[in-house]
């Protein structure tokens, strides 16, 4: 075998260039430190300024999570040190407030996803404020969306051309839906009764099967079943093809789903006067799910302690994914803050997961790990800060669990006792 030789010089010189042509794939990200109130805000100050978006803001659910993100995270910092959150409530306001998008028009719940964090600057901003009722108004759009698809049948009203359903009637019945439409739904609820409804009736018809054998509308009375929710697995499935199977368990799909049950339990504590349905869910019923979902997810963990795309098969995605784990975190941290997780299980499994997210974040607030839309529980594809594909909901998600994981008290507990 012919074996070329080359002079010494040349040698060096490639082997001293080598840093160079390797540096821009290097990730300045951060040593790991001790998780304390103070490092982790300032690592999700860094990820909140440093996310930007180019178009439609408010209709892009990608820019929703972040939104909602920086509003907690704000409030969170403000509740600590007054004055240190102003700028991200403010920039999340300048969005939802200034977008010219056609929220009025809106027919998927995809676009109605920015009212959480509506919702959310309503609640935290101070009563005397005047921007407050523009907010509210803000979901007039989306609150007629949110009637249609789950009470109009065809013969009974205008299609609104949804893409998902042909004739444009009904819900799409992804679980995804359930974080973009019940949160606001349920905080809007408090003091709007339609809203309470409605939010009652997505969570029923979501969960429970309540559509008649060839109709998308889920128009029965009585419920005929479980829909999303798989009682065997304690995890939702994405949608209604996969009802019956085993093996399509998503981190990030169930992430939507839990979160956004867990902020809905909160609101809905005023009574179900819609009369749709015989029975829904109220917020004990909910809470109960939710805990029997918190203990599948302790079995479904990675080895470095986060949650892999593939929730069925923890073992084919040995590392955690940025997104689902971040989610997945919130709702955790969620339910031990809320009093409904016991906080010695599932605060240390709080920890461990958002120290993995916490190294994910580089010195820049680049996060990365982040599976991208349309890939679904498979684990060999992951993004990050690419121009085609916006992630913006990665970041957020980040901030989500950041706000939550602030309120637990000063001497957090360590993320090394968070199990394996």
């Amino acid at each position: 075998m012919f074996v070329p030789r080359y002079p010494i010089s040349l040698v060096l010189l490639l082997v001293l260039s080598l840093p160079i042509f390797a540096g821009p794939k290097r990730r300045a990200v951060a040593a790991p430190s001790a998780l304390t109130h103070e490092s982790i805000t300032a690592t999700a100050s860094r990820v909140a300024d440093r996310v930007t978006w180019t178009f439609h803001p408010r209709l892009h659910w990608e820019n929703a999570v972040y939104f909602d993100g920086l509003v907690l995270l704000g409030e969170q910092m403000e509740l600590r040190a007054p004055g240190s959150g102003v700028r991200f409530l403010e920039k999340a306001v300048a969005v939802i407030l200034g977008s010219d998008d056609p929220i009025e028009t809106v027919h998927w719940g995809d676009g109605t996803a920015f009212g959480q964090a509506a919702m959310d600057l309503y609640r935290v901003l101070p009563p005397s404020d005047p921007r407050r009722p523009a907010l509210v108004a803000t979901l007039n759009g989306p609150m007629r969306f949110a009637e249609h698809a789950v009470r109009v049948r065809p013969g009974e009203g205008a299609a609104r051309d949804p893409w998902w359903i042909a004739g444009g009637y009904g819900a799409r019945f992804w679980q995804d839906d359930l974080y973009m439409v019940v949160p606001w739904l349920a905080l809007h609820g408090r003091e709007n009764e339609l809203a309470r409804n409605l939010a009652y009736e997505w969570i029923e018809a979501y969960v429970h099967e309540h559509r008649p054998e060839g109709s998308a509308v889920p128009s029965l009375r009585a419920r005929r079943g479980v829909l999303l929710w798989d009682e065997a697995h304690a995890l939702f499935q994405h949608a209604p093809e996969s009802v019956g199977t085993t093996e399509f368990f998503w981190a990030r799909g169930n992430g939507w789903a839990l979160v956004a049950l867990a902020r809905a339990a909160e609101a809905l504590d005023g009574p179900y006067t819609g009369g749709r349905y015989e029975q829904v869910m109220g917020s004990e019923e909910i809470r109960a799910m939710l805990r029997v979902a918190a203990a599948s997810l302790l079995e479904r963990r990675t080895a470095d302690g986060g949650w892999g795309a593939y929730l069925s098969k923890p073992e084919e995605c040995p590392v955690a994914e940025t997104s689902g784990t971040a989610l997945l975190t919130f709702f955790l941290a969620r339910g031990v803050n809320e009093g409904w997780l016991d906080r010695e299980i599932y605060a240390p499994v709080v920890m461990k997961a958002f120290g993995v997210l916490m190294r994910r974040v580089d010195f820049a607030g680049n996060v990365s790990g982040i599976q991208p839309p349309d890939v679904g529980p498979g684990c060999g594809k992951v993004s990050s800060n690419q121009g085609m594909v916006n992630v913006n909901y990665g970041p957020g998600a980040f901030l989500l669990a950041a706000s939550e994981v602030l309120k637990f008290p000063d001497e957090m507990p360590s993320a090394r006792t968070g199990g394996r």
